[in-house]
């Protein structure tokens, strides 16, 4: 056999399959509506991964521990050049524009050198979803920290059973096996209600993706499928198959969100099977799917995908305003796309290709400048030196920059306040104080108790219902879940009364399902509660307002405070965060609780 007749079939539709995925991802970063699902992508990156390098490495003639060397070197050329050149630049860019991702920007850089960010994410407890601390702009490389470690244990492994395992037709079925295993530790560990970072980060969560990939090339080798022995039902089944798992994936990213304990529970594994129909189809010469997926703008895409995806994320998080999150400009996205393709096209052009065709010694020998001295330079070269030790500067002062530190640090995180005393409530005898006390003591004739159960956005204001009401006990916590709020419910069963209210004020931090909102709600079902929904530019903003809006709609002792309404628009009412409050926000938010409070005073005042 010839090495031309040696050589795998190039497959164009794959490199359509690459375009599609990475466009969902970039989608869903931009947050933009119809694509809430994007962050799938990933997923079918990962089976697409498993099964190409698994081609590669049953194609290679006697395969065996001594191609491991060549292979990783091979990896190395491919992923590590890019990668190293888009931290360097960021951090430098971080370091110059004085981002406040430089909080984070140390550790986050670090791992992501050795390729273990998605560990050091999931040990400093940082959400893929978001952070309320600087959001980093390396935070994609997680997905990247996966397949580089697949890459290190899967030919290891691979090897190890195509010696060890004497019936080589078991091994599709050990593969898949394992990925089932991946699949069930990714459901034990997830727990409703909470950040799934953990699940979705780990690389033992997410190996499935990649193992189903493998399995499918043990079974669906390309270079032995032949449009030729493909009978006319033969076709018709795959081009069904393929567009109909094609129609799935759109679907997919289309109706999916992060927030669906049904997608870490088995729905992630549903969809990467969905993804293996997808990528057989395409690698099969008679697909119609994959003529139509080699559409050359598609291919071009795909061809570059690997910089696209690198390099979307720090440029959509360093471009984007914070108060912006979840707001898509269709100016910004424009220049943002604009400015993803260009960096992705030099970094393809001028650094993948060159490396992987030459080789590191052969691209830097390449440079001629190095064999001149450096009077010869030209003015050209020189400022190029000058601009890269200006970099390199700036990259060792983002470096020294302090590891993830959150704003609040210094902050007060968390309070617990009880009524106040008689003698401590007392208010100057100046006349005006005593109407304004008298006043406050009328607003809230119908309530005699009032307790408080909130966030970081409770907490800043807290001072202002203090002020506002002598009767309140405020239990307000940075970074609560409304799962928290249902474990602390118990200790303020004295609130479940008749002339008690409950203001809570949740759903900054993350989703939450009905069932979990419904069991706080049971849990003071003779009080009103006063449920105040969020305005919070994040993913889940929306998710989390329709579930409040529902629960407020089905039970008579719940008033929905509408601060999403109030706050859409207004910038002056946060922080630069563009989560925690502003005075103007603080007593704005106040405005609307005490108002919500003595309006539902007066209508069962008047009952």
């Amino acid at each position: 056999m010839n090495s031309k007749e040696n050589r795998l079939r190039y497959i164009l539709g794959l490199d359509g399959l690459r375009a599609v995925a990475v466009l969902a991802v970039i989608a869903y970063h931009l947050h933009i509506g119809p694509a809430s699902g994007g962050f799938l992508g990933v997923d079918l990156f990962f089976v697409i991964s498993g099964y190409l390098i698994t081609t590669i490495l049953l194609h290679k003639q006697d395969l065996g521990y001594q191609e491991l060397l060549p292979f990783w070197m091979g990896r190395i050329r491919r992923l590590l050049p890019a990668a190293y050149v888009m931290i360097f630049l960021t951090v430098s860019w971080c370091a110059i524009a004085g981002s406040n991702a430089l909080l984070s920007i140390r550790g986050d850089a670090l791992s992501s050198f050795f390729y273990v960010s998605n560990w050091w994410y999931i040990f400093h407890q940082l959400s893929y979803f978001d952070s309320f601390n600087a959001v980093s702009p390396l935070k994609n490389l997680w997905s990247l920290a996966i397949e580089e470690q697949f890459y290190i244990i899967w030919p290891v492994l691979l090897i190890a059973g195509l010696k060890w395992v004497k019936n080589r037709s078991h091994l599709p079925m050990i593969t898949f096996g394992l990925a089932l295993v991946s699949a069930l530790w990714m459901a034990i560990l997830y727990s409703p209600d909470t950040d799934p970072s953990r699940v979705y980060y780990g690389t033992d969560t997410r190996a499935f993706a990649l193992l189903i990939g493998c399995s499918l090339a043990f079974v669906w080798p390309m270079q032995r499928l032949s449009s030729k022995k493909l009978l006319p039902v033969g076709r018709r089944i795959l081009h069904i198959a393929g567009f109909g798992s094609f129609a799935v994936f759109l679907l997919c990213v289309y109706a999916v969100d992060e927030f669906d304990g049904f997608l870490y529970q088995g729905g992630m594994l549903l969809f990467c099977l969905n993804a293996a129909i997808l990528i057989a189809c395409i690698c099969h010469p008679a697909s119609l799917l994959g003529k139509w997926l080699s559409y050359q703008p598609l291919v071009w895409l795909g061809k570059r995908s690997y910089s696209i995806y690198l390099w979307h994320y720090p440029i959509i998080v360093l471009t984007t305003p914070v108060i912006e999150i979840g707001q898509p400009s269709m100016g910004r996205v424009a220049l943002q796309i604009m400015a993803i393709l260009l960096i992705a096209e030099a970094s393809y052009r001028f650094i993948e290709q060159p490396i992987r065709r030459l080789g590191f010694r052969q691209y830097f020998a390449s440079w001629s400048i190095w064999k001149k001295g450096f009077k010869q330079w030209s003015t050209s070269h020189k400022v190029f030196l000058g601009i890269a030790a200006a970099l390199l500067i700036l990259f060792t002062i983002g470096m020294s920059s302090s590891s993830h530190t959150s704003p609040h640090a210094k902050e007060v995180t968390q309070i617990k306040t009880a009524p106040k005393k008689a003698g401590d409530s007392a208010e100057p005898k100046a006349k005006k104080k005593k109407e304004k006390h008298e006043k406050k003591a009328a607003d809230q004739k119908q309530f005699h108790q009032i307790l408080a159960i909130g966030d970081s956005v409770m907490l800043d204001i807290a001072p202002n219902l203090e002020k506002a009401y002598a009767q309140i006990t405020i239990d307000a916590k940075v970074g609560r879940q409304m799962n928290e709020a249902v474990s602390i419910a118990p200790q303020y069963a004295s609130f479940n009364q008749s002339d008690a209210a409950v203001i809570i004020e949740l759903g900054t931090n993350g989703y939450f399902t009905e069932g979990t909102l419904t069991a706080f709600i049971q849990q003071f079902s003779k009080a009103h509660i006063f449920l105040v929904n969020t305005r919070v530019p994040r993913s889940w903003e929306n998710d989390v307002n329709a579930v409040i809006q529902r629960v407020a709609n089905q039970y008579s002792n719940v008033t929905l405070v509408d601060w999403h309404s109030a706050a859409t628009g207004q910038p002056s009412y946060f922080q630069p965060d563009g989560v925690h409050l502003s005075t103007k926000g603080s007593d704005t938010l106040t405005q609307l609780i005490t108002a919500s409070i003595k309006k539902k005073g007066d209508v069962s005042s008047s009952s």
